[in-house]
């Protein structure tokens, strides 16, 4: 609208048990018409009708006549509760009458007449009651003040422009648009209101990213990924092409930069994250568009008002149009999406995904729950030990509980009233280890392979080393691997240093967003707008070995989780923590909230070595690495590679880089020449093409052939050689190379009035030969997998031609 925003500057003032009712309306008055002089007869006054007391202080305290205050409903002043229950309260608001010129007649109050003459302005909540669960109302003991007011809406008024968007505040940001789109506000409706989706989108866009929102696909960041794509959409209808809107977030920064710091020192990261979302969602409306637009001409033509949720689900899955963009397409044309169908899509799309990952476990939570109810939480003992006596409680075979395990070599489950094993948690897998069942002459043993933990029980995953049986209330000697519990948490602690030492070379910007820790290794997943520069890594791997070189002792302490977060404990954003938290803290550098198994010092891990990093998912990136003896092994690795490589080229250690890279400057100048000479070469054979469609082009103004190329991009260079040489309405040439298919189509503009569509063209040829691909109407590209089928596909584009022309001409 012309008053609303995604995003805009919420004034307030608020009051626990200090002023009421009385002081705050008479503050608001004299805000209006003293300070910013508002005129009195240009406000009008609406009050809850049940609260008469607030009309009394209007009338009374402040001096407002009577005939300016207006009795209004629950549905536009009574605030509250925010849920089912809790506190609520009467409103009291100030309205700005803009004048007839803006609707109504001398008569009109906001009480009459909606639209854009009465602006709300200020809003003030007296939070007086409680609602209960029954519906009732009481009396709150300490009362306060709620009030909000929106910057934009008072400098339009008190700037005297039409809209918000005219105001100081976002016209700057509208007038930077229109100089990227090449369009002038107040020429066009349309183009207006795209020119001020795009401005208040960016601006919005500008400070969440400044805050620290990473786009992604859940939570705050799609909210903030979806914001973002309207505006790039409404952008492109604007015939922005290419990426371009982070140029915004510099007006951004000059508009509010002085007030809000972080918009300046957060500009590069800022700029580059839209820049790659903006260059990313491109791509995607180009793959999904035609789709689409054949979609949505299929159902006008059949008169249809919804849009087949079949359709928006394959645009969602296939193409990444997300679903809110094609409701808002849709409904553009007048018509909506068969959600219901959408949503049962995904659901079979979940099943499906569900069924691929296999049975993980065949044992329902109901079995754990009653395992819980009957014997309570598992005391784990894993900290203090790596192994201890314990009573079997429980068992689990095929999904069910039974008093006993034996027999056969299949797994079971086994919970054990106290254990030292580590239950998979918090990233780190769980532990391995034996359990010694006394009987017969040397007793039995019960391998381990995993332990989880489910709620509060930790689950022992089992079998018999060399046959025996288990059954409930038997007492056993649990003993973990020292070996594997050791070597984990070497990678544990070495992934909080790997957290640490990011946000210290990258910034605070860097946000966990998981882990894996084994025995074998560890990953370290992470949000950030973009990858992680090879200097920026190597800073990140020698710092984290200085702080192992330095030989900190691990500091480990239970406290409140406020406290926890009051010290600078770092927590994962969607993580659900109790009221007492472990905080694992090495030095002055890594303080989290973990409940893993760690070094007790640092010098512990040996050495730290970064096997790759990399993106996982939009905005998401993931570092490997290993540690102790493995990381060793990978820097003798890389020195015999180098040293191997140093033989091959004759050089020493330290000069072996600067000859590769002379090698590889030398392989691209010769590759450039070759491709120079291939495109000479194949073009100077051009000539018979050339002169035999002259000798037919008044006939047949098209020019389709099979050629032979080394490679399919001179396919291209060929085309518009022809297309220049001998101005053909359309020039389709196709070739096999190595076994595919291979077609490049050109239509002149004289050949698109004519009807031909150089996309529809190669998907034909491409089809034939088991392939796709397509392009724009004057341009288009493909392949296919049967390279023998190329000239027959060619015979069907030249049909079609023909066909198309001669239509046109009729």
């Amino acid at each position: 609208t012309l008053r609303h925003h995604t995003f805009f500057f919420f004034f307030f003032n608020l009051s626990f048990g200090d002023y009421f009712k009385p002081e705050a309306s008479r503050w608001a008055w004299q805000y209006f018409t003293e300070v910013l002089e508002i005129p009195a007869d240009k406000l009008w006054v609406t009050i809850y009708k049940d609260d008469q007391a607030s009309r009394a202080i209007w009338v009374d305290h402040v001096g407002v006549p009577d005939a300016r205050i207006l009795d209004m409903g629950a549905e536009d002043n009574f605030w509250g509760p925010p849920g089912a229950t809790g506190p609520c309260g009467p409103c009291t608001e100030l309205h700005f009458d803009r004048g007839t010129e803006f609707g109504g007649d001398q008569h009109s109050t906001p009480a009459t007449l909606e639209g854009e003459r009465f602006i709300e302005l200020w809003n003030l909540v007296f939070m007086e009651r409680f609602k209960d669960d029954k519906g009732r109302f009481s009396e709150l003991e300490y009362k306060n003040i709620d009030t909000g007011m929106g910057l934009e809406r008072l400098a339009m008024i008190l700037q005297r422009v039409n809209n918000t968007f005219e105001t100081d505040l976002l016209f700057p940001l509208v007038e930077k648009v229109g100089a990227l789109t090449k369009r002038t506000y107040k020429q066009d409706a349309e183009v207006d209101v795209a020119l001020k989706i795009v401005a208040d989108h960016m601006r919005c866009v500008s400070f969440a990213l400044a805050d620290g929102v990473v786009p992604s696909n859940e939570g705050r960041g799609y909210i903030i990924r979806m914001v973002l794509r309207r505006a790039v959409r409404f952008a492109r209808q604007l015939g922005l092409e290419k990426a371009a809107l982070y140029q915004l977030v510099s007006t951004v920064r000059d508009l509010y930069g002085t007030q809000y710091p972080e918009l300046k020192s957060q500009y590069d990261v800022v700029v580059e994250t839209i820049a790659s979302e903006e260059a990313k969602f491109l791509e995607t409306l180009d793959r999904g568009s035609k789709l689409f637009e054949e979609a949505l001409a299929e159902h006008q033509q059949a008169k249809k008002q919804v849009f087949a949720g079949q359709t928006a689900f394959k645009l969602y899955d296939t193409y990444g149009f997300p679903i809110e963009l094609t409701q808002e397409l849709v409904e553009e044309q007048g018509m909506r999406v068969d959600m219901a169908a959408f949503e049962l899509a995904m659901n079979e799309q979940r099943e499906l995904a569900r069924s691929a990952q296999g049975k993980k476990s065949v044992v329902s939570n109901q079995v754990y729950a009653d395992i819980l109810k009957q014997h309570g939480p598992t005391v784990f003992t894993g900290y203090e030990s790596l192994e201890g006596d314990a009573t079997i409680v429980a068992l689990i075979e095929d999904g069910q509980r039974v008093e006993s395990v034996g027999g056969t070599n299949a797994p079971f489950e086994l919970v054990l009233d106290t254990t030292p094993f580590y239950g998979e948690s918090g990233g780190q897998v769980g532990d391995r280890g034996i359990l010694y069942v006394p009987g017969g002459p040397h007793g039995q043993t019960v391998v381990v392979c995993d332990t989880k933990k489910i709620g509060d029980l930790f689950v022992h995953h089992c079998l018999f080393d060399q046959g025996g049986s288990v059954k409930l209330g038997q007492q056993v000697r649990a003993e973990v691997s020292a070996d594997a519990r050791s070597r984990t948490a070497h990678h544990h602690s070495a992934t909080h240093l790997l957290h640490a030492a990011l946000k210290e070379i990258l910034g605070d910007r860097v946000g966990q967003a998981g882990s894996y820790v084994g025995p074998d290794g560890a990953r370290f997943d992470f949000t950030f707008h973009r990858a992680v520069k090879a200097e920026e890594l190597q800073q990140v791997e020698l710092l984290i070995n200085q702080w192992v070189f330095e030989n900190t002792e691990r500091d480990t302490e239970l406290m409140g989780l406020e406290d926890a977060k009051a010290a600078g404990a770092a927590a994962m954003f969607d993580e659900k923590y109790g009221d007492e938290v472990r905080v694992v803290t090495f030095g002055a550098f890594s303080k989290e909230l973990c409940g893993g198994t760690h070094v007790d010092r640092l010098g512990d891990i040996g050495l730290v070595k970064i096997l790759s990093e990399g993106s996982i998912a939009s905005g998401v990136r993931r570092i490997e690495f290993v540690t102790g003896r493995p990381a060793l092994l990978k820097l003798f690795d890389a020195q015999t590679t180098l040293q191997t490589l140093a033989e091959s080229l004759k050089s020493p250690l330290n000069e072996v880089e600067e000859k590769t890279l002379k090698l590889v400057e030398e392989k691209k100048a010769l590759e450039k020449e070759l491709a120079a000479l291939q495109s000479q070469a194949v073009l100077a054979k051009l000539g018979p093409m050339v002169q035999a469609y002259k000798d037919k082009a008044c006939e047949a103004p098209w020019l389709v052939e099979q050629v032979a190329v080394p490679e399919g991009k001179l396919l291209k260079d060929m085309a518009e050689a022809l297309a220049q040489q001998t101005h053909a309405k359309v020039v389709v040439l196709g070739a096999d190379v190595a076994g595919k298919a291979q077609f490049v189509v050109l239509v002149s503009h004289e050949g698109m009035e004519a009807g031909l569509n150089a996309g529809q063209l190669v998907k034909l040829a491409a089809e034939h030969c088991q392939g796709g691909g397509g392009g724009k109407p004057n341009f288009a590209q493909a392949g296919g997998k049967d390279g023998q089928a190329v000239g027959r596909a060619l015979e069907l584009v030249q049909s079609a031609i023909s066909q198309s022309l001669a239509a046109a001409k009729a």
